[in-house]
């Protein structure tokens, strides 16, 4: 699909995701990393909890179809060696402070100037204006600034966050989507594009329904943890299982199945199947008209019910029944998952240590240009040699002065 494209990889762990997405279209992706290594590098987990460089977890999964490179940009030759990349690639990924680039004599006027058909692509907290451009960031403060943390927790207390951060993620997958857009103008134009991402408005737009909400009503949706109003009652949407938990509505078409599990097991009277309208009983809950069961007892019959099977029969039996229920699921509840397994999801990686994963597979499957995935994450300059000789017909003197003294 990429294979005839060539993507340059700036960014320190903050863009991974982005360029790997293209690596996994088949774009030839080329890491590039100052001589200590990216700060993706220095990421936890980490590989029997050795704090490596070649060891950090998070750094293995984002940067896989990558080969690797170190380049000293703070020096001449380093410079010069990026700028003969530029001349051959079709895009570059960046996400250091705004004007990082600019300040190496690498901005996009130059890049532009050495490639006019390149894409740049820039990915920061903020935006690379505006007076927050500058402002240090984390993971945690742009959730906080990007909205969504208001969403997050229940009302009583604070907002929490989410557990694994995902803000780059987002980041991420905007900024490869964006880049093809950008790319796919260029081959109707010819011109070069610098395209900027905002890791704030990428958190906000996954809540633009929230944004509408406020602008049409005037005021902001409200935490509601893991429960679901309807009408004037909260109702929890997360039940305890005998192994785990699952999530399951308890609205009226739900109902209609589910009770009758609950006479099988006597958990309710077998009344419950004739004294109540299950079809419309969430309508009647929400409009604050007269039902026989009130939600507490269907919520008291529920938790009794799931307390004594496992996530994988009440999600068997959901399926089979036509039931929207599912169990929460862990990792090790994905790795053993029969639709991810018998779609062939799960890819062995070969882990640095000598032992092997099961690593999270393709986005996505096309029929006709099938991503893939070809090679692992690299190890730091890995590919100095073969990248720099094959590519500019650099020599290893010449490598080692633009690479730190890495032939590689």
């Amino acid at each position: 699909m990429l294979s005839p494209y060539t993507v340059l990889d700036l960014t320190g762990g903050h863009g991974d995701l982005a360029s790997m997405l293209l690596g996994d279209m088949g774009a030839t992706v080329i890491k590039v990393e100052p001589p200590g290594g990216s700060a993706g590098r220095g990421e936890p987990p980490f590989l029997d909890g050795a704090p490596e460089p070649e060891r950090s977890l998070s750094f293995f999964a984002f940067n896989r179809n990558k080969q690797g490179i170190t380049l000293d940009l703070e020096t001449e030759a380093g410079q010069n060696a990026m700028k003969g990349l530029v001349e051959k690639a079709d895009f570059l990924f960046e996400s250091g402070q705004p004007a990082t680039l600019d300040s190496l004599g690498l901005g996009f006027d130059v890049l532009e100037e050495i490639n006019p058909k390149i894409i740049h692509v820039a990915i920061s907290a903020y935006g690379q204006d505006g007076p927050y451009a500058d402002y240090a960031a984390s993971d945690l403060t742009i959730a906080a600034m990007g909205g969504p943390m208001s969403l997050q927790g229940v009302p009583e207390r604070a907002p929490v966050r989410i557990s694994v951060p995902q803000v780059w993620l987002h980041a991420g997958s905007e900024a490869a989507t964006a880049a093809l857009i950008a790319h796919a103008l260029m081959l109707r134009t010819g011109e070069a594009q610098s395209v900027d991402v905002s890791a704030q408005t990428a958190m906000i737009s996954t809540m633009l329904q929230g944004i509408s909400a406020h602008a049409i009503q005037g005021r902001d949706y409200q935490r509601a943890g893991s429960l679901l109003q309807l009408g004037q009652a909260n109702l929890p949407v997360v039940f305890d299982c005998s192994d785990g938990y699952i999530v399951l509505i308890p609205s009226g078409p739900t109902l209609v199945v589910i009770v009758p599990w609950f006479v099988e097991d006597g958990v309710v009277p077998e009344s419950w199947l004739g004294d109540e309208e299950w079809p419309t009983y969430h309508v009647r809950l929400l409009q604050g008209q007269p039902v026989s069961h009130s939600a507490e007892e269907v919520l008291t019959a529920i938790t009794k019910y799931v307390a004594n099977y496992t996530k994988q029969h009440l999600l068997e039996r959901g399926l089979r029944e036509g039931v929207a229920l599912a169990p929460v699921n862990d990792m090790r509840d994905l790795s053993g998952f029969q639709q991810l397994q018998e779609r062939d999801y799960w890819l062995p990686a070969p882990l640095p240590n000598g032992t092997e994963a099961r690593a999270p597979g393709l986005v996505a499957r096309l029929s006709e240009t099938p991503m893939s995935v070809r090679s692992w994450a690299p190890a730091l300059g890995e590919h100095n040699s073969q990248v720099l000789n094959a590519l500019l017909g650099m020599s290893d003197e010449e490598i080692n002065l633009a690479t730190g003294g890495k032939a590689g």
